[in-house]
């Protein structure tokens, strides 16, 4: 085999070797793209797409003691169109049976949150109007979010709070302790305190800019800024209502 054959011939197999390394360095951008073509490709007006964002919790190896976190995974979900919702509404049996749990589901964790806040109620005593479709609609987004918050989020969100906060604050661990705490009873024992509600929402507006878990707790900073922002700006007479 001559010089130049052979050199082609090596460098035939070099391409060829990296191509599998090539392929499988596509940037999860790229897979997305991917995915929506093939959404688009197969187009179904009774599905809408949600992108979509799962976060994970810091796990520790008990060996080890090495913390390690598994990498944010973002999804195009199919999510029901309204096109969709009719045909389930038609349709009926077990997929309208699903949407009615949907739907219940929203409801109880509003009066969930109304519970938790709220230790003398009863079936007698509950407000039974805060449960209205159209009222639950038109809370501002943060609010509805928050209530469809997991409790594990929460949970992480408050120790990387108690983390962070510290060292950029100048407050002491305890101080910090006791912050997270009123922003995960979402403030219930200080609704009507502007002095302590002000400075929370100075603190939580240092936290976000310093944490490197933004993103993942983004979620239950806008539900809780939201919160203090009408609490805020509620004068006494309105209070009630507003809480």
């Amino acid at each position: 085999m001559s010089e130049h054959n052979h050199n082609h011939a090596a460098n035939a197999v070099t391409a060829a070797a990296l191509i599998p390394a090539v392929a499988t360095t596509t940037t999860t951008a790229e897979t997305v793209e991917q995915h929506h073509t093939k959404i688009k490709a197969n187009f179904n007006n009774q599905v809408d797409i949600k992108e979509t964002k799962f976060h994970f919790r810091k796990v520790t190896d008990p060996e080890t003691k090495i913390e390690t976190k598994r990498a944010t995974v973002e999804l195009p979900l199919p999510v029901l169109s309204v096109e969709g919702i009719i045909a389930v509404l038609e349709k009926g049996g077990k997929e309208l049976e699903l949407l009615q749990e949907a739907v219940a589901s929203v409801i109880i964790e509003v009066a969930r949150e109304y519970v938790n806040d709220h230790l003398e109620v009863n079936a007698h005593n509950f407000p039974y109007d805060l449960l209205s479709w159209e009222r639950i609609a038109n809370l501002p987004q943060a609010d509805r979010r928050g209530n469809g918050i997991a409790k594990e989020v929460w949970e992480d969100f408050a120790a990387d709070y108690i983390a962070v906060m510290p060292a950029v604050s100048n407050k002491s661990k305890e101080s910090v302790e006791l912050a997270a705490k009123v922003f995960l009873s979402k403030f219930a024992n200080c609704k009507t305190n502007k002095p302590v509600l002000g400075l929370l929402k100075d603190q939580l507006a240092l936290y976000i800019t310093n944490t490197p878990n933004g993103e993942q707790f983004a979620a239950c900073v806008q539900f809780l800024d939201t919160k203090l922002e009408t609490l805020l700006n509620t004068d006494e007479t309105n209070l009630l209502l507003a809480l």
